[in-house]
Order: C-alpha cells, then sequence, then structure tokens
C-alpha cells in the first residue's frame, strides 16, 4: 500500500508541475504584440466602447432623457469611428521614430481607466478620476 501512495504521490507532483515545465520551454515560441502604439490604440477604442456600454446603461437606468443620450452618444460614437479609421489605415506604422521625436507632447492623452482626454502637459494622475496615468 506504501507504493501506491508513491505513485500517487509521483502524479500529483507531475501534475502540479507540469504548466511550469510547459511555460518554460515553450512560451519563448508564443507570439505576442509588442507595439505600444497599437495597443494604445486598441486600449483607446476599448475604453470608448465602455463609455458608451456605460451611456446605455445610464439611459436605460432613466437617469439620462432621451436627448442627453443622443447627444453624449454621437460624440462618443464619431470618436469611435475615428478611432476604427486610424486603427484601419495603420498610421502607427508610417510615422518614423525620428517623426515622432521630432514633434513635443502636447497634451492629448486619454486616461485609460476613465477614457478622458487629458491636455495637461507631463499629467502623471487624471484630473477626473485620479488614477496614475501609463507612461
Amino acid at each position: 500500500m506504501d507504493y501506491l501512495l508513491i505513485f500517487f504521490y509521483i502524479v500529483l507532483v507531475a501534475i502540479i508541475a507540469t504548466p511550469f515545465v510547459y511555460v518554460s520551454m515553450f512560451a519563448k515560441h508564443i507570439p505576442y504584440e509588442t507595439d505600444p502604439k497599437s495597443s494604445e490604440l486598441f486600449d483607446r477604442r476599448d475604453v470608448l466602447l465602455d463609455n458608451l456600454k456605460d451611456l446605455k446603461i445610464e439611459f436605460d437606468t432613466g437617469k439620462l432623457t432621451e436627448i442627453e443620450f443622443k447627444s453624449i452618444s454621437s460624440g462618443l460614437v464619431k470618436e469611435l469611428e475615428e478611432q476604427d479609421k486610424r486603427i484601419s489605415q495603420g498610421a502607427v506604422a508610417t510615422l518614423s521614430k525620428t517623426e515622432t521625436s521630432a514633434k513635443p507632447q502636447l497634451g492629448g492623452k486619454f486616461c485609460h481607466n476613465c477614457g478622458f482626454k487629458i491636455e495637461i502637459f507631463g499629467a502623471k494622475f487624471c484630473p477626473e478620476c485620479g488614477t496614475k496615468l501609463q507612461v
């Protein structure tokens, strides 16, 4: 009976160790996207979609009138369409590093948490929600 217990301990250790061994051996071959600009575009698109969903929920619960909902959502939809154009055009790929370094940063960042447009140069926190901005 002791041999059976030892066998089950070996099987348990093998089951627990298998994911770690797999990741250490094959994780080098898994491709992933490392372009921060394109991920920033998709993150901004996700924030806009989340804002639109939240707006719809507020309209459904009666917090917003139909006129308020239409005026706010039309702006969000326009921004979302512009964002989709930027993504489809691949404008990020056409910019070279010299062009981006030659232009000074004039703000125009967006908060990754609430989607607020930050126009303050060198801001480290979102003025709307207070979250720390990603560099």
